[in-house]
This record gives C-alpha cells, structure tokens and sequence, in this order.
C-alpha cells in the first residue's frame, strides 16, 4: 500500500472495535474514505462503453470485471448493456432470444459464435475474393472510344485490312470502294 492508504489503514484498524473487523464493514469505510463521490455512476457509464472487438470470451471477461462491481443494477439494465456491446450479429440474436439473466446472455452470445463462426469466416473469404480478381479470370479487352482497338500509350490499332475503302459503300450511292464523305455525287 502507498503511504496514505497505509496510515488510512492502522489510523481505521486502531480506531474501530474488533468486531467491526469485516470484510463488508472494511470495504465500506474504504469506499467512503478513497472513493469518488459518484463511484457507482462511474462504474455505470463504464458499463455503456465496451465494444466487443475481439472474441466472445474476452468481451465476457471485460464485462463480468465491471459488472461484479456495480451495485443495484437491474437484471434487465445489466443484460442490455452486454447486449448492446456486442457485434451487430451477435446483438440481434441475443435480443431476439430475450434472455432473462445476464448468464443466460453471455451463454446465448458463446453459443452464436460457436454455431456462425464458420458462417462468418465464408463469408470475409467471400468479400476478399471479390475484391482480389483470380489469375485465372484475365480482364477482357472492350473496344474503345468508335469502336477502334486501344494498343496503349495513346496510340490506335489500324483496321484490318478486310475493311479497307475498296471493300466499304458509300451510304448516299450505294456504290462499293468509297464513303459518304468522299462521294462525287454528294
């Protein structure tokens, strides 16, 4: 112990009766003397901030180190706090069970992960192979801009030679080996 909780200590030891000497009894004074003013509150909005992040165990064991702390809480309040900290999957699940006790929600959440986790690791390998395209699967080459292959760089491919002018009609004559734009008649 520091220096001020020791003398705290012997000065508390020396002036209360023997029979006083409880745990209860002790831990009362100690709150009283070393405690903020609005402990339980404290320890309340404590309660209302852990997200679950990692695995279930650990957000359980977060959980059950705050709320053995708490006096006065509701079955109810405590359940939804843990509720309400959990994955959005696990959340909806526990919440639809209804639980009635806080270990009834804490089992519920174990047994979701147990039965899902195999659902959930699918479905993250799922999102990482749409994002990932295989080498198997190569890009399919579109025409670009009028229909003209795109060699890169800036540069156009030249037609084949099957749709050189001797092989186009011209669409105002209807006469084969020349275009619209270069008719004599237009």
């Amino acid at each position: 112990m520091e220096q001020p909780a020791s003398g705290w200590f012997l000065h508390w030891a020396s002036t209360t009766r023997s029979e006083e000497h409880t745990w209860g009894f002790f831990r009362e004074h100690v709150l009283q003397h070393f405690e903020v003013s609005n402990y339980q509150s404290v320890l309340r909005e404590k309660l209302q901030r852990p997200k679950q992040t990692a695995d279930t165990e650990t957000y359980n064991g977060e959980y059950s180190a705050l709320i053995f702390r708490v006096e006065g809480m509701s079955v109810l309040d405590q359940v939804l706090c843990y509720a309400n900290g959990l994955k959005p999957r696990k959340r909806s699940y526990v919440k639809l069970e209804n639980p009635e006790t806080l270990s009834e929600a804490m089992d519920l959440t174990v047994k979701y992960e147990v039965t899902h986790v195999v659902d959930e690791v699918r479905d993250r390998q799922h999102r990482q192979d749409k994002r990932k395209p295989s080498v198997k699967q190569a890009p399919t080459r579109e025409k670009s801009f009028k229909g003209k292959p795109f060699r890169g760089k800036g540069y156009f491919k030249p037609r084949p030679d099957s749709k050189r002018a001797e092989d186009r009609t011209c669409f105002h004559c209807k006469k084969p080996g020349h275009i619209k734009a270069s008719c004599f008649l237009w």
